[in-house]
Order: C-alpha cells, then structure tokens, then sequence
C-alpha cells in the first residue's frame, strides 16, 4: 500500500495533462490512447479512497484495488517513457515530421516506427485491462456508497471518561508532569477569562491519563466548581456535544436541538470557574467554531480549558501553553507491566521476571499502552522460560498485538491527508531503529512522485511541509540532539502498522531469502534489504517481474559487486541506494536506467562513475557524500540537465568538471570547489539554489560580489574560506580568501549559516554594520568556527529568529561585551537573543570577561587551533565534547565513583540553611546594575563553555526562563557557582581546578563533578534528584557537606 490511489491517481492525471498539453504525444502518435486512459480514470477518481478503506474488511475489494494498482503501476512506468522518448525527440533535427506528417522523414522520429507503434501498443493493453476492471460492477456499487456509511477496520470511535484509573498512574513522573501542569493551570491571572492549555503526544502515550490526573486534583476541585469532561473524538456531532456540556454543568437540553438554541443555554450556566477537558481533539474547530463565543462572551467567570490531541498544530492554534507528554522510563515500564500482569492475582516472585520484564518493556520504548498490551499476552505466562519465548519471539507481529496496537494507531493513520500517507508508509523501508534525515526522506519522496504541485514552491519545499506535518503530527519523533530537528526516527508500533499496509507492494527484508511473494496481484514494487553477500543479487522473481521502482540497501559491507545484467532487468528503477557498501564501481548500464531518479552511493569505496551516467535524464539526486576513493567525476554528468542535489562533501575531490553552470535546475549543491583557476563564474547561472557550500575561497581570483546576488531561494550557506591545514595557508591565500568573504552578499533569505577557517582581523561589512535584523531576518543557525584573528564578535543578539548560536576557536577574542548584543547606542527594553535556545562557546583561550556593558580596546591573540573539533555540515548538532549527563539515570539516587570519604545522606540535599558566600566581585555587581533594563537570552535553554580557562563569571541580566543544561569543561577561572534559580534541570562540570563553591540552585534536578580537585562545598539544592561525582575528585577533603555546613 505505498501507492495511496487517490493521490496517485490524482498526480497521474496531472501528468497527462501535462503531456497532452505538449508536442510528444503527436511525435509519439499516442494522443488518442492517452485520452482514453485519462476519461476512464476520471470515472473512477472520486470512489478511490473509499476503495482504499474498505479493503480492510472485504477481500472482493482488496483483489480489485490491488489489480487497479498494477494498471496504475504500468501506466506511470508507460507515461514516464512517452516523455523521455518523446522528449528526446523534440530535441533531434528530425522532429519538424511532426508538423508535416507527410514528409518522407516522419517515421525517423524514432528511429523506426517499430518502435513508436510498440509504445502505441502498450497504451492500448493497458486500457483493455483498465476498462475490465472499471466496469466491473460486482465491486463499483460498493465504492460508491457515501463516507458516513464506511466501516473501517479496526478503528472505532474511542470513549473516555474523567475517572482516574488508579493502575495507570505509575512512578512519580506521571505525578510530576501532573503538578508542573497544574501549577502553570492555578498560577494564570484571574484576569485571563479563558486559557487553552494543550497536552500533546503520539497515540498511545498517556495523554488522557495526564488529563484525568489533573482533572481529579484536590486544587482543581476547589478552584473550578464546574468541571467538565468531554470525549470529542474526530467525527463529532456539535450538537450532541453542545448537549453533554449542558447536562454535565447541571442544566437542561428540554427544548433546544440546534445549535442557535443550545448555546445561550450553555453561556447562562457558567457563572463559577470552569474547569475543561476536550479529550482526543482532532480539529481546532471544536474551540474556534463552537465553544469558544459561548465561554469567552457568555460565561461570567473564567475558563480553563485542557486539550489532549496527537496533533500539536491542533493545539497551538487554540492556545500557547502546550505540555509535551513524555515516554514512560523504564523503571515505571516495568512497574505497569507486572501491576498489569498480575492485576489482584497471587503474585509470588515478582523478581524472577523483572531481568526479562525490563528487556520487553524496552521494545515498548516508553509507550504506555505498548506495555499493556504486552501485559495482555504475558498474562497467561506464568514462568520465566515463557516469559524468556515471548522475549526471544517477534513480538511485535503477534496477532494479539497486531489486533489491537496497530487498531488504535491506526485512527492517526487514517486521519492523514493521502499525500502524507504515501510518504509514512514509506519510512517502513528503513531499518528498525534507523535514523532518518530529513534530507534524505524529502528526495526519496520527490524521487519516488509523492509531492503534489503547489503554487510556486518547489518539489523539495513541499516535500519538506510533509516532513513537518508528519513530525507534528507525532508519526515521527525527532531526534532531540539534533536542534534542527533535521534528524527522526520512527516508533516500533508505528513501523509495525506502516509495514502491515504496505506488504505487497513494498518490503524492508533483512533476509532476502524470505522475499518470495506467492500472490499472483502481489508484484514488489519497492525492496528494502541489509546485510547482503559480497554480489548484490536479487530473488529470481523480483527480477522475473521486472517490476522494481525502488531498491535500497543498507548496512551491507561485504557487498562489492554489481553485475551488469542486474540493472538491465531493472529498467524501471527510479531509486537506488547503495550506501556503506564496498562497491567500487558500477556497470556501464547504469546509464540505461532511463527511470532513475535518485543515486545515493555515499560511504561506498567507488572509485570513479562511469561516463555513461550522462544519460540519466532524469536523474534528481546523486550523492557520494563519504566516498574516499573518489578523486574525480564524470565530465558527462554537466548534461544531467534535471539533476537538482548534488552531494559530494568528505571526498578528495580537489576540483569539478567544468560547464557546472550549466545545471541551472540544481537546488543543493553541498561542495563547490573554487578551482585552480580561481573561477567562481560557474555558480552565477545556478539561480534556483537553495543550499550551497562553497569551499577554499583562498584560490578565488574573481570578486564574490556577483556570486550570491542572484540566490533569492538560497536557505542555507556554508563558507570553507582556506584549507583546512594550517601548513597549507599563505598569506597571500589568507588576505585573498578575506577579500572574497568582504564582497559577498547572502540574500536575506537565509535560515543557516556557517563560516569555518575565516582568515580576517574584522568579520564582512554585512556582518557588521548592516543591522542584522533586517539583513537577516529568518536566520536560525549560525557557526562560525577557526577565527583567529577577529577580535570582535558582531551584534548578532540584533538577529530575531536565531536559535542555535556556536563559536569555535576565537583566539583573539578577550572581552565580549555590550556590542555582541546590539550595535544601537540604547538598550532600554531590548530584547537580547529573543530566541535563542542553545548558545556554545569552544576554544577561547584569551576570553577573560563576559560583560552586558561596553567593553575595552581588546588584543589580538595568536592562533591556537582545536585539532579535536569535527565539522558536521548541514546538520547543525549538539556539541558533545564529553560525556553530558543521562536523563535516564535513576532519579533520587546518589552516584558517587571513587569517593570513598564522603559521606553524606540524600536528605542533606533538601536543607535550606544559606551558607556563607564568597563575595561577589564589584565589577559583576556593577555589570548586573547596568543591565537591569535588559532582557538576555530569555529562551535559553542549554550554555556550553568549553576551553574559555580565563572567564571567571557570567554576565549580569541573565534571565532565562528554563536554562535546562549548562555544560563547563576547563573554566578553570570559575571559583564559585550560585544563585542560578533558573537552572533546572542538569549541571555538569568537567576538569574545573579552581572551582570550590556550588550553592542555591534550587531547581536543579542532575549535578555531575569529575576532575574539580578544589571543590569544597556544595549546598542549597533543594530540588536534586541525582548527585554525580567521579573518581577525579577522590582528592575532596572528607569535611565537605552537602546541603549544609
């Protein structure tokens, strides 16, 4: 089922009428065909998603839709050739015939009218089948039936209710979240009527839990006297839910059916707080078009209203306070597991199953109702060698959970657009577990024809919505490493439901022994495979079929060779994906792939792409991003005229061929190498860019003023300006690559930008003097890293959407000062990084003051390059220069290595005695006086300082709201820490000597020491949950305390 019908038919007959709208049908002589085709689509067009839904419950359907399928599968495969061939022809000097079909010349067209009538003729079978399938009547009266009348296995409409069920509430994080929630609910002014506070996760996770939890709570109780709980569910009725609100609120419905009636009915019953739950929402609309006008403008006191939906689009747009449903840690799993198991049964020893237990709970992967449905299998279990099968077994396609998991989940599934559709089926292609780029996915869905037309965004931008839509939608989870949210991964459960609708069509098969489909309507269309012998083979049905589209292969390091003959029983191709395989070269009939879309060989050992890849027209995609043996490529691939992406970083090219310019159609271009030459001329025709990297910028002998201007799409830049070894620059090259980098202008347009190896004394003019907000209004991601000689940062806290802030290796850098924030003589009221979330600073050797306030003259320092420091292009990460704390350590728990003399309880860390402090210093005291009308990164939410052994203090007018990690590694200027109220949740210092005092962070929940040898107290952390301290600080004086003297 990775073929939704209704999209892919729509997006076919866009196709054709596209093609009708041209000249190739009449080179080709198939007009009259292609008509027939599309008039008998169009009959069928408005039944197909009913089609579609009522396959699950009748096998006459399933047998029909799968043959529609087949037809569809033949007639994009037919189609995508009329245009190649006919394309071709259009271009040749032969194809005037088509005007003058009686000249001598018109069957050259193409190259014998054999040919041309063989195309012809394929169209007209395929419409024979087409129309047996359409008129077959036993089937059609069904699908024309309306959608109320649809039953769709196995979802049905789901009821909750606002009793607590009491074996639900597990472990103190479900109580934790409840109270952090309540608190945010009674804290709101009384002058807020009406406040929407949304609960948001994927299905399954607990949301409606949380929701009852709070609704039952003491304090609600006696601050809302009305509560009420409604089950909105997606299709309801307004009326009827109208009806439940009035009786609920002790009020009657007698005489009132419309909704005209039932709302002033409604507004006049709500004269005390009230208190809301609208569980399981699907559309805002429930709010904005129903509740909302009653509640805002009839009731006379105020509303709270709490919203459970897997959507957080839904959410936000009824309110801002939005609650993030996190998965259950394993400790409370496993306790919901054995509560479930043995419900008020005799229990006997628990603790022979909890080994196997917590290994089953971790398949679950924090989702609560994986864990009891698991329970519900495990119930019958009663020793540890069944408990050890179930274990053992693969679990996940059990029928008992495949009739009940995939059920519920399905409803998020069947809620979805069909284009979305087509392309969450399509990620059960990737291996469990596997990470998923976004990059990539966004070119595999274009490759594969799943983006529709829209306006004037591009394929890859629609692609990219998609991406998001699914991620909000909780169908993907983002990786939370990864700030961009560029990289996911897929829920087991959700894989599991995408695999059981995609089987038949596609496959992720880790044995391609098992590959042997025995129905004949079951033809592959799409083989995704792991693990592969040295040769790529492929099952002889596959190959008999030869009805491939996609194949992709994964984790396959012995594999090393490709047989010619493969990709000439694969003619319909359009992905191939080859990567972290051993191949080192690919046939020559690769180039007769005339279908292929998307060619990922990264991380092979290729060595060269043979010459005759010319000929892929339609090539999209090719990457060999990580091929270390690839010294050159191809001069034919300048006439991939419709190649959009094309990645080649991390290879030892040094140059590329020339004529890149005349790919006016690519849109990524992850490696331009400045030549020789100098030339940048290549990339001023390239128009449509919308991520460029351009690298040694110190070879460039033509101005860079020209280069950018023409970029208005350009999204993200990365500037290389020398080579990366510092025996390899000259100051010629240095003063050339400075003089380049000033005459660049980067549209407005960008979201990211990275600047490595900059050469210069001072940054570019439109770094520093333009005012950065409206020079760059949506940038979001900004590095700039190897910086020896600037002394001066730019007033980047001017910049109002970024988000992730990373400097590396600024030498020369001794104060940062008031400028950094603003380049403006006043900052009364100003707003200082308003959005910023992680901010890190690296490798500063000579940065002695971090001040709000105007700074003096500073000195030049020499350059001390980091060797250790990794640039990942393109996917802007979180820094991990060691090891950060675990959140999913245990909580209240004490993990001390090594430290054998201290002793002290976990009570010591809830006193509240104020210890004596070392003074503050004059100069941060006046500091925090002068910035006291200034608001400094009030969104921050994790500060890295790592290698700065000179800065002693933070600045004044701090005042983030939620400062979730501060990371310190080799401040060895930090004496004490304190007073940091807003820190909440870890603490990590590493290799700190000077470091002696730790005190009133009252919220901090995880503190990690190692190698701070002069540390000696540590006091005021009423909120901690898990104390950290490694052998390197066994040189502790037994007398320190914590938590008081």
């Amino acid at each position: 089922m990775a073929m939704v019908l209704e999209v892919f038919v729509k997006l076919f007959l866009q196709k054709i009428a596209n093609l009708a709208e041209g000249e190739i049908h009449k080179v080709l002589c198939v007009g009259a065909e292609v008509e027939t085709l599309a008039r008998r689509l169009k009959r069928i067009e408005g039944f197909l998603c009913t089609a579609e839904q009522r396959r699950h419950v009748d096998q006459d359907m399933d047998t029909w839709v799968r043959e529609l399928k087949d037809v569809m599968y033949d007639a994009d495969d037919i189609i995508d050739l009329c245009i190649i061939e006919g394309g071709s022809l259009l271009k040749s000097p032969t194809t005037f015939a088509v005007s003058n079909p009686s000249s001598s010349r018109s069957c050259s067209y193409f190259g014998s009218i054999k040919h041309r009538y063989q195309i012809s003729g394929r169209i007209k079978r395929l419409n024979d089948r087409l129309k047996e399938i359409t008129e077959d009547r036993s089937i059609i009266p069904d699908v024309e039936i309306t959608e109320k009348d649809i039953l769709i296995h196995p979802v049905r409409s789901r009821e909750t209710s606002s009793i607590e069920v009491k074996a639900d509430i597990i472990g103190t994080q479900i109580i934790g979240a409840a109270q952090n929630l309540i608190n945010s609910i009674v804290g709101i002014s009384e002058t807020s009527k009406c406040v929407v506070f949304g609960i948001v996760g994927m299905g399954g996770i607990g949301k409606t839990t949380l929701a009852r939890r709070v609704f039952n709570d003491e304090r609600i109780i006696q601050n809302y006297p009305i509560r009420v709980w409604l089950c909105v569910t997606k299709n309801y009725s307004e009326t009827d839910l109208l009806k439940e609100m009035i009786r609920s609120v002790g009020g009657s419905v007698e005489g009132a059916e419309s909704r005209a009636e039932l709302e002033p009915k409604l507004a006049s019953l709500l004269s005390r707080n009230l208190f809301l739950v609208l569980d399981d929402v699907w559309s805002p609309d429930v709010w904005e078009d129903l509740l909302k006008n009653p509640l805002m403008h009839g009731a006379t006191s105020n509303c709270r209203i709490v919203v459970t939906t897997r959507n957080e689009n839904v959410a936000r747009s009824m309110g801002d306070n939005i609650h993030h449903v996190e998965k259950m840690d394993e400790e409370c799993g496993w306790e919901l597991l054995w509560k479930t198991v043995w419900d008020n049964r005799e229990k006997g020893d628990i603790s022979r199953f909890k080994a196997i237990g917590t290994k089953m709970v971790q398949k679950c992967d924090g989702l609560p109702l994986a864990i009891k449905v698991l329970a519900g299998v495990l119930r019958s279990k009663r020793s540890t060698m069944e408990w050890e099968r179930v274990l053992r077994s693969d679990l996940w396609r059990m029928k008992k959970l495949d009739e009940k998991v995939p059920g519920v989940l399905y409803l998020s599934y069947e809620d979805l657009p069909s284009h979305l559709k087509q392309c969450f089926l399509h990620c059960s292609l990737f291996p469990e577990k596997a990470h998923m780029y976004r990059k990539d996915l966004t070119r595999l869905w274009v490759a594969e024809g799943f983006t529709e037309e829209n306006g004037e965004l591009s394929m890859e931008e629609i692609a990219e919505d998609y991406y998001e839509d699914l991620i909000w939608r909780n169908l993907l989870q983002v990786d939370p490493t990864f700030v961009d949210g560029s990289r996911c991964t897929m829920h087991d459960l959700l894989r599991s439901l995408a695999e059981s609708l995609i089987q038949g069509e596609g496959v992720y098969a880790s044995d391609l022994l098992s590959v042997n489909p025995t129905n004949p309507l079951n033809k592959l269309r799409r083989l995704s495979t792991s693990n592969i012998g040295e040769r790529v083979e492929l099952p002889s049905r596959i190959i008999e079929e030869k009805c491939l589209r996609s194949l992709l292969i994964f984790d396959s390091p012995r594999a090393r060779i490709i047989g010619d003959d493969l990709f000439k029983n694969l003619r319909n191709l359009r992905v191939l994906l080859l990567n972290d395989t051993s191949i080192e070269s690919l046939p020559k009939s690769i180039g007769e792939l005339s279908h292929l879309r998307h060619l990922d060989l990264d991380r092979t050992k290729i060595r060269e792409i043979p010459e005759s890849v010319g000929g892929l027209r339609n090539l999209q995609t090719l990457s060999v991003s990580g091929c270390k043996s690839m010294t050159e490529l191809p001069k034919t691939i300048t006439k991939l005229y419709n190649l959009q992406c094309l990645r080649l970083q991390d290879t030892p090219l040094t140059t590329l061929p020339k004529g890149m310019g005349s790919l006016t159609n690519l849109s990524e271009l992850d490696a331009f190498i400045v030549s020789d030459d100098g030339d940048l001329k290549e990339l001023q025709p390239l128009s449509k860019l919308r991520s460029l990297s351009i690298y040694r910028l110190d070879r460039a002998t033509t101005t860079g003023e020209s280069v950018l201007a023409n970029k208005s799409f350009l999204r993200q830049l990365h500037l290389f300006c020398m080579s990366p070894d510092p025996a390899q620059r000259t100051v010629e090259q240095s003063q050339r690559a400075w003089s380049i980098c000033l005459g660049l202008c980067p549209p407005p347009s960008l979201q990211y930008l990275s600047i490595k190896f900059f050469p210069g004394n001072w940054f570019p003019r439109w770094m520093m003097v333009s005012p950065l907000d409206t020079a760059f209004p949506w940038l979001s991601y900004l590095s700039i890293h190897d910086l020896p000689s600037c002394s001066k940062l730019p007033p980047l806290g001017l910049l109002p959407e970024l988000k992730f802030l990373s400097i590396n290796g600024a030498n020369a850098i001794i104060t940062i000062g008031a400028e950094f924030l603003s380049d403006r003589r006043s900052l009364q009221g100003f707003r200082a990084f308003p959005k910023l979330e992680v901010m890190q600073f690296f490798n500063m050797p000579n940065w002695t003051k971090w001040s709000t306030s105007v700074t003096s003259v500073q000195k030049k320092a020499t350059l001390i390059p980091d060797p250790t420091y990794q640039y990942c292009s393109k996917k802007i990460r979180r820094a991990t220069p060691g090891s950060r704390p675990d959140p999913s350590q245990p909580r209240s728990e004490l993990d001390l290595i090594g430290s054998q003399d201290i002793h002290f309880t976990n009570s010591d860390l809830s006193h509240h005695q104020n210890p004596v402090r070392l003074p503050t210093s004059e100069s941060a005291a006046d500091d925090s006086r002068r910035s006291s009308h200034l608001k400094l990164l009030p969104n921050l939410k994790e500060l890295w300082l790592v290698d700065c052994p000179k800065l002693g203090a933070l600045p004044g007018g701090l005042c983030p709201t939620n400062l979730k990690l501060l990371y310190k590694e080799r401040t060895h200027s930090f004496v004490e820490i304190k007073n940091l109220d807003f820190l909440t949740d870890n603490l990590t210092l590493k290799h700190n000597h000077s470091l002696r005092r730790i005190s009133n962070l009252p919220s901090l929940k995880h503190l990690q020491v190692d190698d701070c040898p002069s540390l000696e107290y540590v006091g005021d952390l009423a909120g901690l949950q898990h104390l950290h301290l490694s052998s390197a600080i066994s040189g502790v004086p037994a007398a320190m305390a914590v938590g008081s003297r």
